[in-house]
């Protein structure tokens, strides 16, 4: 075969290379860490792909809300959604055990439990849905803001907390003496501002980069829950990938995630808690004795709510939960 023969065959076949494209939404916003991790994600992915997979990220939430964007994602509008576990809740409960408050100790723990055998199980339950979970990212520990001074439980009583669409944060505030609100994401700041509620939960990095600090007057540091995003991925068009590209693309959010962790834990109490504390915001932290307070109050019934609303198949998740926690304290 002549060269030139050979090097016309491998352009024809370069040529003929059949490309994806990948819309990612997300309600995050552009100067927000997770567009870190997106941005090495796709990276990754296109790397690995030889650019057969384009990946197109659309940040604070050009594509819908988070509900939105992951019906999109379901019947294949959109291809993939960077999104908290909390807003997948109401299409497999099981994510729920996450949700749990007063569960996992420290970032190392909860970085075990969710990248064990475990957490691929949790994930695997979103095929139901028309998903495939291609990883666990990060959000943070959640965190506790009010209008008025935090000096324990007893400040949450008779307030009106956001939450998102979750029956176990539901539960939680409730058994907090709190009426639990409901909200969108990006109306958050503004229903704050005008009292349509009295305060939130969310990660440090939320609360600094959507300025929920300048419309609350104190933010407890609680750690109370961790809340993780789910890099989710429509079934289908994940399937119809030749089998290297599926691979690549989990391989790219592994890392990505693991790239988001190290970059935004390391903003947290670096930058993000002096520049909110500088701004005026009271910062609290609390004690042990007033952590045990809250989850004295919370964490059984939490947990009562949601053993009541999991199946057959959930109930064996919050078993092998359980189990993995023990191993792993």
């Amino acid at each position: 075969m002549s060269l030139f023969f050979a090097s016309t065959l491998m352009v024809a076949s370069c040529a003929d290379a059949k490309t994806y494209t990948m819309k990612l939404g997300t309600i995050e916003p552009p100067a927000s860490p997770k567009m870190v991790g997106m941005e090495k994600f796709k990276e990754l992915v296109e790397q690995k792909t030889n650019g057969e997979v384009k990946v197109k990220i659309f940040p604070s939430s050009q594509l819908g809300s988070a509900r939105e964007m992951i019906e999109a994602t379901q019947i294949g509008t959109e291809e993939a959604t960077l999104t908290t576990s909390s807003n997948l809740v109401g299409f497999e409960s099981a994510l729920s055990i996450l949700d749990l408050p007063f569960v996992f100790p420290s970032r190392e723990v909860c970085y075990k439990v969710i990248d064990s055998e475990f957490g691929k199980d949790l994930l695997d339950t979103l095929a139901d849905s028309g998903l495939v979970g291609l990883g666990w990212w990060d959000s943070g520990f959640k965190q506790l803001t009010l209008n008025s001074e935090i000096y324990g439980l007893k400040s949450f009583k008779g307030k009106k907390i956001r939450v998102m669409e979750s029956p176990i944060l539901i539960a939680q505030y409730e058994a907090m003496g709190c009426s639990a609100t409901p909200i969108n994401y990006h109306e958050l700041y503004n229903s704050l501002q005008q009292g349509v509620v009295d305060g939130q939960e969310n990660p440090i990095t939320s609360i600094y980069e959507m300025k929920f600090y300048e419309v609350q007057k104190c933010m407890a540091i609680s750690d109370h829950a961790y809340l993780p995003l789910v890099m989710a991925v429509n079934k289908k068009w994940f399937e119809s990938l030749p089998v290297e590209h599926q691979k690549a693309l989990y391989e790219a959010s592994s890392v990505a995630s693991k790239v988001l962790r190290e970059y935004q834990s390391d903003l947290e109490f670096t930058k993000f808690v002096p520049a909110m504390e500088k701004s005026g915001i009271k910062i609290v932290y609390l004690t042990e004795a007033q952590k045990k307070e809250f989850s004295d109050a919370i964490k059984e019934k939490t947990r009562a709510a949601l053993v009541k609303m999991l199946n057959d198949r959930g109930k064996k998740l919050l078993t092998e939960f359980d189990d993995m926690l023990k191993k792993t304290k």
